[in-house]
């Protein structure tokens, strides 16, 4: 088992932050050395980010997500790309942390730190997805970007100066992204799925999808059920926010049967099916992405559905639920 050299503590916390602000990370490790903060040389290689031409356009890149994430359709496009460009980027960054170790130690934490930032980038840009969504209320954005610049800032410090701390605080943020990051995760891939609908809208009328081109597993959940004589069931994949027994986001399958629609999702233990008739729908909201139903008795938190662009129409899904 290889020691625990300070550029493998500060593996964990360095991808972390590099998958929320990979410009932010970038642009305060090029300029730590510049200061009278630090006068230690960065881990490994990291100090050849203290270059001018890549601080200005780490800078520019930096100011171009900022502004981006101001308007949801560009943060939508933006974060959409990034989930390829940051676990690229942790690699590159654990080839330059670890630079002279081992070939297998580099090769296991560029893998290890391309992971971790992807992980990151999706659970905090699934955060802002639900609420572009719709499904809940948050802070202004503004006031987010700062508490995540904030955050990053201190976790790059602990990387620099602190590297036992910054192990410790990077098993933290894992042990509580195992709990918290699921739904955020599904969320962020789930708006990916809408928006490659959105550009292939084009290709075919917005339509419920027959019983015969169902996935296997949602087919099988419906085998038994007496109210779709025939197998006369319509569906559609969908997302799901809030619904009673089920995770906070979920993806899953809203199916039509002869009486109420019910939504069904797969977890690890197997299948599970969620009756719609005790959530008579508020309302149908349109978007250019996506069509939401709003479930609920008044007053309270709605469990919201959300369909593709390519799924049924608005007419049709107000013709389908059940309305107060």
């Amino acid at each position: 088992m290889p020691e625990l050299t300070p550029e493998l503590l500060v593996l964990p916390l360095l991808s972390i932050a590099a998958g929320v602000d990979l410009y932010l990370t970038l642009l305060f490790l090029g300029a730590a050395p510049t200061t009278t903060w630090w006068d230690q040389p960065l881990p490994g290689a990291l100090g050849d980010l203290n270059s001018l031409g890549v601080m200005l356009l780490v800078g520019m890149f930096y100011l171009l997500e900022f502004t981006a994430e101001r308007f949801s359709t560009a943060a939508l496009v933006w974060n959409a790309f990034h989930a390829v460009i940051r676990p690229l980027s942790g690699a590159l960054l654990a080839l330059l942390l670890l630079d002279g170790q081992p070939p297998l130690v580099i090769a296991t934490g560029a893998l290890a730190s391309g992971a971790l930032a992807a992980t990151a980038h999706a659970a905090r840009s699934g955060s802002a997805i639900m609420a572009w969504l719709g499904a809940r209320e948050t802070p202004h954005p503004l006031l987010v970007s700062l508490v995540e610049d904030v955050a990053v800032l201190g976790m790059v410090a602990l990387v620099i100066d602190q590297p036992t701390w910054a192990f410790f605080g990077g098993l933290l943020i894992l042990a509580a992204g195992a709990f918290g990051s699921a739904s955020r995760i599904r969320a962020f891939f789930f708006a990916i799925r809408l928006a490659t609908g959105r550009v292939f809208q084009g290709l075919g009328a917005a339509r419920w999808t027959d019983s015969s081109d169902f996935p296997e597993w949602v087919r099988a959940a419906f085998d038994d059920d007496i109210m779709a004589p025939g197998g006369g069931l319509r569906g559609n994949g969908v997302g799901a926010h809030g619904l009673p027994g089920a995770p906070r986001f979920a993806h899953g399958w809203v199916v039509v049967r002869g009486d109420s629609p019910a939504f069904v999702y797969r977890k690890w233990r197997g299948t599970t099916r969620i009756d719609l008739a005790g959530l008579p729908a508020r309302d149908v909201v349109e978007t250019g992405f996506f069509r939401r139903v709003d479930l609920g008795p008044p007053g309270d938190a709605p469990a919201c559905i959300f369909f593709g662009v390519n799924g049924p129409s608005t007419e049709s899904l107000r013709a389908e639920f059940l309305f107060d």
